[in-house]
């Protein structure tokens, strides 16, 4: 799989994903959490408020995938944890940052809720 090293590439990917009706397999899992992870560690002062809304859909939708197959009993559950757990606090992260900016609650749900439509 290609690196993912641009917020235009980890979004178009995300949208890939949501659309898919099978399950990511891990190693695919994996590489975009890190990929996702890595860019935001780079370039989270840099975001716009565009694209901030687009690491939190992103982040948000890695967490809650992250969480179910968490709940699963195999070899993969703790990494799945941790996972779940890193991109739950770059999602809050970003969510504060955005309402510290002035974005209200409201506003980043629909925006968030509009991005892979």
């Amino acid at each position: 799989m290609e690196r993912l090293g641009t917020m235009e590439a980890l979004y178009n990917k995300m949208g890939e994903y949501t659309k898919m009706e099978e399950e990511l397999p891990f190693d695919e899992f994996v590489a975009y959490y890190n990929d996702l992870i890595a860019f935001l560690q780079r370039e989270y002062q840099n975001l716009s408020e565009d694209e901030l809304v687009q690491a939190k859909g992103m982040t948000m939708i890695v967490a809650g995938n992250a969480k179910m197959r968490s709940l699963r009993k195999d070899a993969n559950r703790k990494k799945f944890v941790k996972m779940s757990e890193k991109a739950k606090f770059w999602e809050d992260a970003i969510a504060l940052r955005l309402r510290k900016e002035g974005m209200t609650e409201d506003v980043l749900d629909e925006k968030v809720g509009a991005l892979w439509e």
